[in-house]
């Protein structure tokens, strides 16, 4: 019966959804989605989780099923609720990229992570789908791969059922994604990160699992598979793939002390990872070495080491201390945003600290595959500390956040994996039924303060990345149409993205079209054109600004200013997309005569 509810429930939630498709932009999904759809939804993952936990082990696998379907919907609401995309900033030239390959403008292989874009492609080949559509596709299917990997990962390392039902739900928080530096959306590094759960998974199954006859040099499927997957995350993205390399050379330093050493731990009598590190080391260096995004990074790297040398460091960290200063002028703060984003992500860091802890005061003696495996794996994660310093001291973009996403990805098994140990110790003191109570209640908290940060929203001062139809269509007949010999301005940045999204990459120069309206200057574009030219505002814009950024750099009144001005005159409008004609002499504070005003 429980089950008859759950399903019921999440059918009527699909349902609720979509016959309330989205017709304009919307500045939240969680907002814009039936209220319906939300208690449906809730009912169904309740009736999970109380099911998973208290009912029969044979019912079980349907309950985490209904679960598991239940908040993947949730990921899967743009396309359910008929979002033509979704990504802004990265994400449009992603979809720039698909089309150039699709129209043989470029070749798969000169792209630096052509990972999501083949599949994409391939998507589009099979199924008909547009690249926006194919895109949004490939982004669910990791987000499933995840929600299936995540607890194989942490059954591998402690194989109780009761894992896999903690574990299972604790995927479900989708905790590797912060919507910082890691997306919901077309995003090479996210993708790539959740990718890697695979390759975790093969690793610790290979370890254990492939050594038939004894020998430790055997060629093993699961290794032959773990090779595949790790020179594939390269094609996602090598930064991934340096994080997986990492995990497997700290494996084989572990391994090589082991023996030599004479540990008492079956890590001596684990299979070796040497070959697999170095096949993943070489097809790293060899994708990589030939692009100029590469040495683009190591020369970031270096000039920030030339400047501490030099007495004239970058501002560590600048851009999260720039994030700060903005978020104190609209009355938020940094503390507020990682409670939010980070604070159930950091209880899973705390159970996963303890069970580390706990493996090193040898309390975990009488599971000793599950402790060597809890090396491997903080190891592989504290082995890529060195590199989120190097991110934060060289002010290098927000890539600090990408390694604390993966990070997540490892704490999520870990640390389900740790409430799994600990649930016997906890029955008894408190009972088995108190405990199962504890857990379900425990597990219910979190999952609506995780998926609430899941997209970007109000909630977390961030706009919804929903890229309308209209939005394309305004600037694709901008691009097409405008005089060529003025230039076409935006707010906050250049317009450049969406030409990359609707021509391809290959079309026009990314400056062709990087012109954008400094802060406060919309009523007056003053230092924006030199001559006459075009001002284009979407409903993304303005939300953005208005609502959620809380007219920091732009104002209600000055957006509205511009239908009101002499000299500024709409050219196309569509309802998500406006385009202005900026004569010269209104900018200069002239009155423009009829025919330029026209």
């Amino acid at each position: 019966m429980g089950l008859l509810v759950g399903f019921s429930a999440f059918l009527l939630a699909i349902g609720s959804a979509y016959i309330s498709p989205a017709t304009s932009y919307e500045l939240s999904l969680y907002l814009n989605t039936p209220l319906a759809y939300w208690i449906f939804v809730g009912v169904a993952v309740t009736a999970a989780l109380v099911i998973s936990i208290f009912g029969d082990s044979d019912v079980r696998p349907l309950s985490l099923l209904l679960g598991g379907m239940s908040v993947f919907s949730i990921a899967a609401l743009p396309l359910i609720r008929g979002y033509y995309y979704i990504g802004a900033g990265d994400s449009l030239t992603h979809l720039g990229w698909v089309r150039d390959v699709i129209d043989g403008e470029a070749a798969i292989s000169e792209l630096l992570y052509p990972g999501i874009h083949s599949f994409a492609v391939l998507l589009t080949d099979v199924t008909g789908f547009s690249p926006e559509r194919s895109l949004m596709f490939v982004v669910l299917l990791f987000v499933a791969l995840t929600f299936a990997i995540v607890p194989l990962i942490a059954y591998e390392i402690f194989p109780r059922e009761d894992t896999i039902v903690v574990a299972s739900f604790s995927a479900f928080l989708l905790l590797p994604i912060n919507t910082i530096s890691t997306h919901l959306a077309p995003h090479t590094f996210s993708q790539a990160m959740l990718f890697s759960s695979l390759g975790i998974y093969l690793f610790l199954l290979y370890l254990t699992r492939a050594d038939t006859n004894g020998s430790r040099l055997r060629v093993t499927s699961f290794g032959a598979l773990l090779v595949l997957v790790g020179v594939a995350t390269v094609l996602y993205h090598p930064m991934q793939a340096l994080n997986l390399f990492v995990l497997l050379f700290l494996a084989s330093v572990i391994q090589v002390v082991a023996r030599r050493r004479n540990w008492e731990s079956p890590i001596r009598n684990h299979k070796t990872t040497y070959a697999q590190t170095g096949i993943l080391a070489l097809a790293f260096l060899l994708w990589t070495s030939r692009r100029d995004a590469f040495w683009s990074t190591l020369n970031a790297v270096g000039r920030a080491a030339e400047g501490y040398l030099s007495g004239a460091p970058p501002t560590a960290g600048g851009s999260t201390v720039a994030q700060g200063a903005s978020l104190s002028a609209i009355g938020a703060s940094l503390p507020e945003i990682f409670a939010k984003v980070f604070l159930v992500g950091s209880v899973y860091v705390v159970l996963t600290g303890i069970l580390v802890l706990a493996v090193l005061r040898h309390r975990l003696d009488a599971e000793p595959e599950t402790g060597a495996k809890v090396q491997y794996l903080a190891l592989g994660a504290l082995g890529t500390l060195p590199f989120v310093a190097v991110y934060i001291l060289g002010d290098i973009g927000e890539l600090h956040f990408r390694l604390f996403g993966y990070l997540m990805l490892i704490a999520t098994a870990v640390g389900s994996v740790a409430i799994a140990l600990g649930l016997p110790r906890l029955a008894s003191g408190v009972g088995i039924r108190a405990t199962h109570v504890t857990v379900a209640v425990l597990l219910l908290l979190l999952l609506p303060a995780a998926l609430a940060t899941a997209f970007p929203s109000p909630y977390i001062y961030q706009p919804n990345q929903h890229v309308t139809q209209a939005e394309l269509d305004g600037y694709g007949q901008t691009f097409e149409l405008h005089e060529a010999d003025l230039e076409v301005a935006a707010v906050r940045q250049g317009p450049w993205r969406y030409n990359d999204a609707i021509f391809g990459t290959e079309e026009t120069p990314r400056d062709a079209y990087d012109r954008s309206v400094p802060s406060r200057e919309i009523d007056t574009l003053n230092t924006t054109f030199a001559r006459s030219g075009y001002l284009a505002i979407t409903e993304y814009d303005r939300e953005r600004e208005i609502e959620a950024y809380k007219e920091l750099r732009y104002t209600r009144a000055e957006f509205d200013s511009l239908d009101a001005r002499v000299g500024v005159n709409q050219v196309v409008s569509n309802g998500d997309f406006t385009l202005y004609f900026v004569d010269e002499r209104a900018i200069n504070g002239d009155e423009p005569d009829e025919a330029s005003s026209g």
